[in-house]
């Protein structure tokens, strides 16, 4: 394999969609911006940008391994390379929050059911085998954040066997391929959202179905994550060949497609709307120009996303950790369980 190039700019991109989720789950928590704007509801959607990007950069970084064919010596350095970027984590923020809800029950702090309604020795098991989001169970488990991690590794898993028909795909192939990732997304919103099962301990987590939502998780995650890992493959086939670069290559243009992402969160858009801005704020920091490229080398932003996957898989054990001091120290008086901290209200 030749030398791989390093995009600079999509490292930011990384770091702020990671500070975003945690920003939305801060609110579901109760946090000061709960449901002040539509703009924050939406946020569960940065997870989508992650699956987007991640796939422009698997074939960015590993698509020459497979160009020509899928051998067992690549998809093995290919396999451990990927696992050894997610798993560890992942199997350090699960035994953490194992450990946290097992003490939080011996120190007598009552369960909240948003949070552990699905936490067992079998969804132990499951997340161990990263199958958490296989539709294996009715609710999401233990850290919630790693279903996207859970549909990722399999996203990884196909998309070997992807690299090279897609690379031989016609211009016309290549659209009708990210039509279909876009028919994906509407076949989720139209026929998956209203079959998914919603706990009746938690009724209030159910969405409204005119929000016209793609936010599936614990189950048909995988869907909504090969429609993003996918639509971010054929992103990267365009970008090989520069679709897009005279326009896309500006400054104004990469204010103007963000603006569009957040006008379209703002105004309550169905989320297949808001998901098709992605691809062209990828491409437009991809591509770079020279008022964009200064924005982004920013050190701190390069650390921020230099540090993503870590604020993304943390964020969630640490507002557990919190949220269990909290509510140790100011514990619910049953005769006015109104005077009892603010807890998560719902995960949706």
């Amino acid at each position: 394999m030749k030398p791989v190039t390093y995009f600079f700019n999509l490292t930011p991109l990384r770091g702020i969609a990671a500070l975003l989720t945690v920003v939305f789950h801060v609110s579901l928590m109760g946090g000061p911006l709960v449901n002040n704007t539509q703009v924050l509801n939406r946020m569960y959607l940065m997870v989508d940008f992650f699956f987007v990007l991640s796939g422009f950069i698997m074939c960015h970084v590993y698509g020459e391994l497979f160009a020509q064919k899928v051998t067992m010596p690549a998809f093995k350095k290919f396999t451990i390379a990927r696992f050894a970027r997610v798993y560890p984590l992942h199997l350090i923020t699960l035994l953490y929050t194992i450990i946290l809800f097992s003490v939080t029950a011996k120190l007598g702090i009552p369960k909240v059911p948003v949070l552990q309604i699905e936490n067992s020795g079998y969804s132990i098991f499951t997340n161990l085998l990263l199958l958490q989001s296989m539709n294996l169970h009715h609710w999401f488990s233990w850290v919630h954040a790693s279903w996207s991690i859970s549909t990722e590794w399999w996203a990884y898993m196909v998309f070997p066997f992807l690299v090279m028909p897609f690379s031989k795909l016609s211009s016309a192939g290549k659209i009708a391929v990210t039509l279909l990732c876009f028919g994906g997304y509407l076949f989720i919103t139209f026929i998956i959202m209203p079959i998914v099962p919603f706990p009746a301990e938690i009724p209030f987590v159910k969405p409204d179905p005119a929000s016209l939502t793609v936010n599936v998780g614990y189950q048909f995650g995988y869907i909504r994550c090969l429609c993003g890992f996918v639509l971010g493959m054929m992103m990267y086939q365009g970008f090989k060949v520069g679709r897009g670069k005279k326009i896309l290559a500006n400054g104004y243009v990469f204010l103007v497609v963000v603006a569009g992402l957040f006008l379209s969160m703002h105004f309550g858009l169905p989320d297949v709307v808001t998901i098709s801005f992605l691809p062209f704020i990828l491409l437009s920091a991809a591509y770079g120009s020279p008022s964009i490229n200064k924005v982004l080398s920013v050190k701190a932003l390069q650390k921020i996303g230099d540090w993503s996957f870590s604020i993304y898989l943390v964020h969630q054990p640490l507002l557990y950790t919190i949220g269990s001091i909290t509510a140790y120290y100011n514990p619910v008086n049953p005769n006015n369980p109104s005077a009892a901290p603010p807890r998560l209200q719902a995960y949706w």
